[in-house]
C-alpha cells in the first residue's frame, strides 16, 4: 500500500510493508532517535495498521466466543434432555460439572481463551504505540513542515519505508 504526505509544499511518499510473521515489537514501541522526524511522520500510520490489526482480533475473539455460547447452550440442552428422558434429577451444579467434562467444551474454552490473549496482546501494542505517538508529537511540536522534510531520513522506520521527492 502507498500513501502521499505532503509537508508544506515537498510530497513523501510512504509504502507500507506488510507485517512479517515476526514482528519486532520492542522496536516498533521505542522511539528512534536518530530519525526522530522519520518516526513523527510514519507513527500515525503505524498505529493505523495496529488499529487494523485490533480489529481483526477483537473479530476473531467475538466470533470464537458466540462459536463456544452457542455450542455451550446446545450442549447444556442436550444434557438436561438426557437427564429427562432418563428421569433424572439434574441441579444446576450436575449441569455445570457436566458441561465442564464435555471435551468438545473443553477444546472450545481453550480456543476463546487463546483469542482472548491474542486481542489482549493487540490492544497492548495499540496502547504502546499510541503512547509513542503522542510522546512524537511533544517532541517535535513547532517543527515547521520544511525542518521535517530536510531532517526525514529515508529508509524503513515502523515497517514504513520512507522516500523524499527531490523537487526541482
Amino acid at each position: 500500500m502507498k500513501l502521499v504526505i505532503h509537508l508544506g509544499d515537498n510530497p513523501v511518499y510512504l509504502s507500507f510493508k506488510e507485517f512479517d510473521s515476526e514482528v519486532d515489537v520492542d522496536k516498533l514501541t521505542s522511539i528512534d532517535y536518530s530519525n526522530l522526524y522519520g518516526e513523527a511522520v510514519t507513527c500515525s500510520a503505524l498505529l493505523n495498521q495496529i488499529g487494523l490489526l485490533k480489529a481483526e482480533a477483537e473479530k476473531t475473539y467475538s466470533e470464537q466466543k458466540l462459536e463456544f455460547d452457542i455450542y455451550e447452550a446446545e450442549l447444556r440442552r442436550k444434557i438436561r434432555k438426557e437427564y429427562s428422558a432418563k428421569s433424572l434429577k439434574l441441579t444446576e451444579k450436575n449441569l455445570d460439572e457436566e458441561v465442564i467434562l464435555d471435551k468438545g467444551w473443553k477444546v472450545m474454552k481453550k480456543q476463546v481463551i487463546a483469542a482472548k490473549r491474542d486481542l489482549d496482546f493487540i490492544d497492548s501494542l495499540y496502547w504502546a504505540i499510541q503512547s509513542k505517538d503522542k510522546k512524537l508529537s511533544v517532541l517535535t511540536k513547532g517543527v515547521t513542515p520544511e525542518e521535517l522534510y530536510n531532517e526525514i531520513i529515508e529508509g524503513t522506520i515502523n515497517n514504513i519505508v520512507i522516500k523524499k521527492v527531490k523537487l526541482h
